[in-house]
């Protein structure tokens, strides 16, 4: 038993080992949503044939796999470094 299926039971005998492993395995679950509805698209989102903030192409496979993408891989990766230096 683990994650969000511990709840469905909760008088279940667990051994501390357990029920840390189920607190832990809650914990990425609710991570994991919690991510996903940070990052919603809608799935018919558009995505950009060019990067807005350099000019760049944005290849298709990326345009394809990441739906609604506005920025190259390159400029990406810039905003999430910055993003994380301010956290």
């Amino acid at each position: 038993m683990n994650g969000l299926e511990a709840l469905l039971n909760p008088d279940g005998h667990l051994s501390d080992d357990d029920k840390g492993l189920q607190a832990e395995q809650f914990s990425n679950d609710l991570a994991l949503l919690q991510h996903q509805q940070a990052h919603a698209v809608d799935p018919d989102a558009v995505s950009a044939e060019w990067c807005e903030t350099c000019g760049n192409e944005i290849p298709e496979a990326r345009r394809k796999a990441v739906l609604g993408v506005t920025l190259c891989v390159e400029c990406a990766r810039e905003e999430e470094r910055r993003a994380k230096q301010w956290t």
